[in-house]
């Protein structure tokens, strides 16, 4: 528990013993300061010891992908490997209580996430979200993931995960909202400046990126002409097909890698770029944003959560929606490269 500090009156003191007095509670303070950012009044849940990635043990964040098709239990057994969570156990899916890692519910307390043992990636299961007709924003419930390490300046991550969709998750029109699939964030908050989101470009069948809540995006420009695909892709604003952009396919498991290596807060020098892989195949870019400004307005609230969800702001709770689902299943988050996945229910050839 974090303590409470109280002024009491006192008499004049020398100048050797007040500078005595201030160099001691300096001590005592500062670390208190520190450790109060991150307490929390939930009980049941006790935070794991986290620690600051270093700059100098930072891989190259230019090296190409691996190209090296390898299962998930070589993939968790990797260097450099922080999480790696296949939901394949019943287990998992227990009410999380915040803030701890797991799943939660809807908007309306109902647990919408669950353990699939029908349509998996890989292992016993995976973790499927439903969205129902007449629901609101969030209609699903979420699943919530440690880091274990703060991620600031000078430090790369890499984050790798399943997804799957139901053919009404993409062909259903969500009016003047679409849904989102992840976040990468700090622990407080998933709409602010420390934050990376994946969502689906309005209701057009195809992913995007964007930061500080939505008010800048991982586009090659801020307006048009710009490119909201880069990489192995050239997917221009107002010109969007299937040769030069990357479309959702419906009822397949697809890969999103993602590499984000962080420069100084408030400066053009840090890296997102971002990688798909159809089933058993080879990782495709499609972010690539070399020189792009990340910002922090409270060093040391770091990246350190990942959230999977559907969620859509604004989503109306009026309209009988068919209903629609996504999967999730192999979620992995390194300090290193993650190989790409086999295909789904294929074993390695890795030694």
């Amino acid at each position: 528990m974090v303590k409470k500090f109280r002024s009491l009156r006192a008499k004049p003191l020398s100048a050797s013993l007040l500078l005595l007095l201030v160099s001691s509670l300096c001590l005592v303070l500062v670390p208190e300061r520190l450790v109060s950012l991150r307490v929390f009044s939930a009980p049941s849940y006790q935070r794991p010891a986290r620690r600051t990635i270093a700059e100098r043990s930072q891989p190259d964040p230019n090296a190409p992908p691996p190209r090296e098709l390898l299962d998930f239990q070589a993939r968790c057994n990797a260097d450099g490997v922080l999480v790696c969570a296949g939901f394949d156990s019943p287990g998992d899916f227990s009410p999380a209580k915040w803030p701890a890692p797991g799943l939660y519910p809807a908007g309306d307390k109902v647990f919408r996430g669950k353990f699939d043992t029908a349509i998996k990636a890989s292992g016993a299961g995976s973790l499927r979200f439903d969205i129902p007709g007449y629901s609101g924003s969030n209609a699903a419930g979420y699943w919530r993931q440690s880091m274990e390490h703060n991620f600031g300046q000078g430090s790369t991550f890499y984050v790798q995960f399943r997804q799957r969709f139901s053919k009404t998750m993409i062909s259903n029109k969500w009016v003047d909202t679409t849904w989102k699939q992840a976040i990468f964030h700090n622990e407080r908050e998933t709409c602010a400046d420390v934050e990376i989101t994946t969502h689906q470009y309005y209701n057009d069948g195809f992913p995007t990126m964007y930061t500080n809540c939505g008010s800048r995006n991982l586009y090659s420009e801020q307006s048009p002409p710009m490119k909201l695909q880069q990489g192995d892709y050239n997917c221009w604003y107002g010109n969007y097909n299937a040769t030069d952009c990357f479309f959702y396919p419906v009822d397949q498991w697809i890969t999103f890698y993602y590499q984000v290596s962080i420069g100084h807060w408030g400066r053009p020098d840090s890296a997102i770029n971002a990688w798909v892989a159809l089933d058993g195949k080879l990782y495709e870019q499609w972010i690539k944003m070399p020189n792009y400004r990340l910002d922090n307005d409270h060093p040391g609230n770091d990246y350190d959560t990942v959230t999977l969800l559907t969620y859509m702001t604004g989503k109306s709770d009026k309209i009988d929606y068919p209903l629609a689902s996504t999967w999730y299943d192999e979620l992995i988050i390194s300090t290193r490269p993650i190989a790409p996945p086999t295909a789904s229910g294929a074993q390695s050839s890795a030694k």
